[in-house]
């Protein structure tokens, strides 16, 4: 049960090139099932998200589903765990894939999946396989 004042929130991290209809389904149906909010936050060249999120996002105001939108340039999974870890808020987080976020891993021991206080959910296809 959430606090009064207190929404759950479903943070939804986005790359661009990466933006799979089922990537979008998922976090949408977390959402409903936890009522909670939606937190998009886009890693895009530009100013504004791909034209890939437009018919989401229609279904997100269509559905009357409240949402906050972010689109950055860069975005590392450590940002992504430190964010998610720093707002209690944040009830899951909603990626495309574990692999290939950052070009250059200096280090590849280490795993900053490994810290989030949150579920961590991979809704791409490939990761299914396994």
């Amino acid at each position: 049960m959430t606090h009064p004042g207190k929404q759950r929130t479903v943070l939804l991290a986005v790359r661009e090139g990466h933006v799979e209809p089922r990537l979008l389904t998922s976090a949408l149906e977390l959402c409903r099932r936890l009522e909670a909010d939606l937190e998009i936050q886009v890693i895009a060249a530009g100013k504004t998200p791909p034209p890939e999120l437009d018919g989401f996002l229609a279904t997100l105001r269509e559905a009357g589903l409240p949402f906050s939108l972010a689109v950055k340039p860069s975005l590392r999974r450590r940002d992504l765990v430190d964010y998610a870890n720093a707002h209690e808020h944040i009830a899951a987080l909603v990626i495309d894939s574990r692999e290939g976020w950052e070009a250059l891993a200096q280090d590849r021991t280490s795993d900053p999946w490994k810290r989030l206080e949150c579920p961590l959910v991979t809704a791409a296809a490939h990761d299914k396989k396994h």
